[in-house]
């Protein structure tokens, strides 16, 4: 796993983003936010809510929804976001901070 790396969790299919540190690989889960289509998202906070595209569609991170994620559930690698770190950091620290 990596951080800012996008993967496919099972068994349902949606795609989350891992946001831990990869210093900490070694705990049993990874702090994950999931990607949504835009189009599935009733609303969204351009700086809660940063998106992306992935496999040709665009998604939106929600932030407020993440969660540790065992690794046990968490399958391929779909797309590395290290380029959008930034935008990702700013995410959460607007959750966590509110600015």
């Amino acid at each position: 796993m990596a951080r800012f790396h996008v993967y496919r969790l099972k068994p349902d299919g949606v795609s989350a983003i891992d946001l831990q540190a990869n210093i900490l690989s070694d705990l049993p889960s990874r702090l994950m936010a999931p990607l949504y289509p835009v189009a599935e998202m009733s609303w969204s906070i351009s700086r809660l809510n940063p998106r992306f595209i992935i496999g040709g569609e665009l998604h939106a991170m929600a932030t407020q929804r993440m969660a540790a994620i065992p690794i046990s559930e968490i399958g391929a690698e779909l797309a590395d976001l290290s380029a959008r770190s930034d935008d990702i950091i700013a995410a959460t620290d607007f959750l966590f901070q509110g600015f």
